[in-house]
């Protein structure tokens, strides 16, 4: 586990004046980079959980802290996927900033392959990063949230509903973790409201790289598809976690599809 170096732990806690504290996993590129710069932009504390890439999640640290030389923004390395690691960063983080009102679960990873030849290795990584990393990290942010307005929200997947070929692991985990979403959300009511986001097709690079969609006439066939007639942007599930942590009051248990209506056809 690794603390952001260049926020020191006397810097951070209860005087720092934040609004909500919010951990999100798997942070350190693309729409959870996306979402910590704009939860930091409006004064929340904001705590990037990375497992791999020191530089990635700096460079995150270091645009929140250029824009925003104020803002409670560390950045902080563990494995969802093991409980040692969820477990002391939440102590981390509550010993600094005596909470953690909000908890994003963004962290995930891809091994594809046919499912005929997909190794145990290739299942297991991607249903422990997903399934078991999100119902750890949800677990050990409710047994220690003692307020009245927590939030949790998992992040799905288009294909967890219909699936798609050589990604059985990746579409399982992500069903798993949308029935997830509903079990904790009836338990950990009404305290914690509990809902998923599920993006569809959003460009990012992973998404772009994924689908070829460099190529225009790639690009096209994706796009003629969705109804909204383009790509979601990063900005638009950002407005939808926005939506979830600072405005509704009297939604839970639901998944909130951000997908320009691609399953609505």
């Amino acid at each position: 586990m690794q603390i952001n170096p260049e926020f020191p732990a006397h810097a951070w806690g209860k005087k720092m004046k934040v609004k909500k504290v919010i951990l999100i996993t798997g942070a350190s590129r693309g729409l959870g980079a996306h979402a910590a710069f704009g939860f930091a932009a409006q004064g929340h504390g904001v705590i990037v959980n990375y497992s791999k890439s020191d530089a990635e999640a700096q460079t995150v640290i270091h645009k929140i802290k250029a824009a925003f030389p104020d803002a409670a923004a560390i950045a902080y390395k563990a494995d969802v996927a093991r409980r040692e690691h969820v477990k002391e960063m939440f102590e981390t983080i509550y010993s600094h900033f005596g909470t953690c009102d909000a908890l994003i679960t963004m962290a995930g990873i891809n091994k594809d392959g046919p499912s005929l030849d997909m190794s145990d290795e290739q299942w297991d990584t991607v249903i422990r990063t997903i399934l078991t990393g999100t119902f750890i990290c949800c677990q050990e942010f409710a047994r220690r949230y003692d307020g009245d307005n927590g939030r949790i929200i998992t992040i799905g997947a288009t294909t967890a509903i219909k699936g798609r070929k050589n990604g059985a692991n990746y579409c399982s985990a992500r069903a798993g973790v949308l029935n997830l979403t509903r079990c904790l959300a009836l338990e950990l009511a009404p305290k914690i409201s509990v809902n998923a986001v599920t993006p569809g097709f959003i460009e990012t690079e992973e998404v772009m790289t994924r689908y070829s969609m460099h190529i225009q006439e790639n690009y096209r066939r994706q796009v003629s598809h969705i109804p909204a007639g383009r790509l979601g942007t990063p900005q638009d599930v950002f407005s939808t976690l926005d939506f979830l942590i600072n405005s509704s009051s009297y939604i839970t248990g639901q998944n909130l599809m951000v997908d320009g209506g691609l399953l609505m056809r």
